[in-house]
This record gives structure tokens, sequence and C-alpha cells, in this order.
């Protein structure tokens, strides 16, 4: 939801047209009615006016006025002044934060530093469809609300302690693991601005090695032009070898071009940051002791009323993600083993 009049609050993007319903009706006198509305709009840091620039449209249908917001910097946060004026002459003024957010980008380029999702937009819509049928509570997002969502749950993922290593300490997220699948070597003819081949990416044996199993998979060359290239996989061809990016490098491979290729993530990974998407957005309102417990909560004080959850151990976990993320991920989290002493 972009607005939530409990709180005032509401966000947009810089490029994007944004119309806010806003009622008046917890004001309004019985048989009172909203004649009409006005709306201006400030930088709530130096308070300039951007009402001409940002504001149009207002129109009022008692107890509602409509305005639409346009542009807006980055990064900024705006004060929206509405000043309504009722039948009976009486003036009523609202304020509403509006928030500006620039776009994010869904980076899943495997042990890159600035990696943020383990599946792309197409995978997390696939799986969330298909495995766990709950298209509609997904659907109702925008395109930007299901990118932050796949970033929150991502990072939900990285507070765990995972057996092995990471396999680069520069990396951003936990996986890639030290065991990740590999392969290395020196591109091979045919070269293109997009693909090259390998003897090692293909397998003369019968599905040993199928066709697109690559598909998602990342490349980095690490030696020759283009240098420190990461590309994600489009496609994998099973006959030859040849794999083919989702976008050009910045030049062609050659026989001296060094590259080490990751295999996609394992299933259960991707299936787990879907299943913690759901959780999230499930939980987004929620508030009941349970769910501040499996949250990680040692306690919560509501009035005079103070509740401890019990703690197993000394080891305590800043934030839980679902049950079925954890089940998804339970072969690459550490588990901690008391010894007892005979």
């Amino acid at each position: 939801m972009k607005f939530d009049p409990t709180v005032d609050w509401c966000y947009k993007y810089p490029q994007e047209l944004f119309q806010i319903e806003f009622s008046f009706s917890s004001d309004l006198a019985t048989s009172e009615t909203l004649s009409s509305c006005t709306a201006s709009i400030y930088d709530s840091e130096n308070e300039t006016d951007y009402t001409s620039a940002m504001i149009s449209s207002v129109s009022t249908s008692s107890p509602k006025c409509f305005f639409t917001v346009g542009s807006g910097s980055s990064g900024k946060t705006y004060q929206v002044k509405l000043a309504g004026v009722t039948s009976d002459s009486h003036t009523l003024i609202h304020y509403v934060a509006l928030e500006v957010f620039d776009s994010v980008t869904i980076n899943t380029k495997i042990g890159d530093a600035n990696a943020n999702s383990y599946v792309t937009i197409k995978e997390a819509n696939d799986i969330i469809r298909n495995k766990y049928g709950h298209k509609s509570i997904w659907d109702t997002l925008s395109l930007e609300g299901k990118k932050r969502v796949m970033i929150e749950a991502t990072d939900n993922f990285e507070l765990y302690n995972y057996i092995g290593e990471k396999y680069y300490d520069s990396q951003r997220l936990q996986f890639p693991r030290d065991d990740n699948e590999t392969v290395d070597g020196d591109c091979a003819t045919p070269f293109s601005i997009n693909s090259f081949a390998h003897a090692d990416l293909y397998d003369s044996t019968y599905n040993e090695i199928p066709a697109n199993y690559w598909k998602y998979g990342t490349c980095h060359i690490t030696l020759g032009s283009p240098l420190r290239n990461v590309r994600n996989i489009a496609s994998s061809n099973v006959a030859d070898g040849v794999v083919t990016m989702d976008e050009d490098f910045t030049a062609t491979p050659n026989a001296n071009t060094d590259f080490i290729i990751f295999a996609p993530f394992d299933k259960e990974i991707k299936d787990a940051q879907c299943a913690e998407i759901l959780n999230i957005l499930r939980n987004t309102d929620s508030d009941t002791l349970a769910d501040y417990q499996n949250f990680g909560a040692k306690e919560v004080e509501i009035g005079d009323v103070k509740v401890k959850f019990s703690q197993s151990g000394t080891a305590t976990q800043k934030i839980g993600i679902s049950p079925e993320a954890k089940r998804l991920l339970s072969r690459w989290i550490k588990r901690h083993v008391k010894v007892l002493r005979a």
C-alpha cells in the first residue's frame, strides 16, 4: 500500500505520477460536508515550496479530496499540507509525509560484491505462483514493491551462521559457499561479444550436463579481456558447451581470457527466499506475542504487562526467518551441539 491513512504517510518514485485520496470524514460534524480543498507541498528540510512543480489535479468529493503528485528528488521527504474548507466554513488542516524513493535494481550475480537477491523477478513470480500458490498477495505489489521485499527476504538470511565459508571474501551475500560447483579455464571458440565455449561446460554422456544447466549461473572474467566483467548466464548449449550471457561483455573474449563460472544456486535456496518473501508479506502488520517470539524478541512490554520468552541455550538469533525457509536452508545452517562430560 502506498498510502497509509493511519500515519498520514506515502511514498513514490521520481518519475511516477501518484494519485492520493485523503478523507476528512473523522473531522466533519454531522451533516457537515467538505466544500473544497487546497494542496501544497514543501521540502521538509528547507521548507521550499514545490507545489507548482509537484501537485496537480486537486479535486473534492466530500468527505474526500484527491490530488496527483509528480516528480520530486530521490532521497527527499516532502510535507504535503491539505487545507479543507467545510460547508460550515471551518478550515481543516492535515499534513501528509511524502517520501521519494530511488528505484532499486535486483542483482542476482553469484559472488558479486553488490548482489542482493538469489532469485530474479521472473523466478520469484514463478515460484510464488506455482509452488506456493499465493499469487494474490504477491501480485498486489508494484514492481518496486516486489524488488524491495525480495531484497529484505535475502537480507534476513544473512544473520545466520552457515557451514563452510563464503566463496569470495568480497561477496556481499552468504552464498555462494566455498563448495559451490564451478568451472574455470580459458575461453574457447566460437567467441562473440556475449558468448564463448569450453569443453567442461558440456558432456557427451547423455543428460550428464542437461541443456541450460548453467542458466542463471554467473560468469566472472578473471584474466585477460574483458577483465573483471561479471555476467549472468542466459543459456547454455548441451551440444557444444557454448554459454551465452544475459548482456554483452565490454569486449569480445579471446583465447587468452580466463573465466570462472558458478553453477546456479540450489533450488532450496531460491525456494527459501520466496518462502521468506511470503512470510514478510503475511506478517507486515502482525503483533501477536507468538510473532514477536518467532522474530527473536527476548521480552515484550505492553502497558503494565511484561512478557519474557524462555531462551534455549546462550545463543540467540537476532531475527527469525519463516519455518519453511529455515527448513529449506537447514543443510547449510550450523547447528549448536552441547558437549557433556562423561
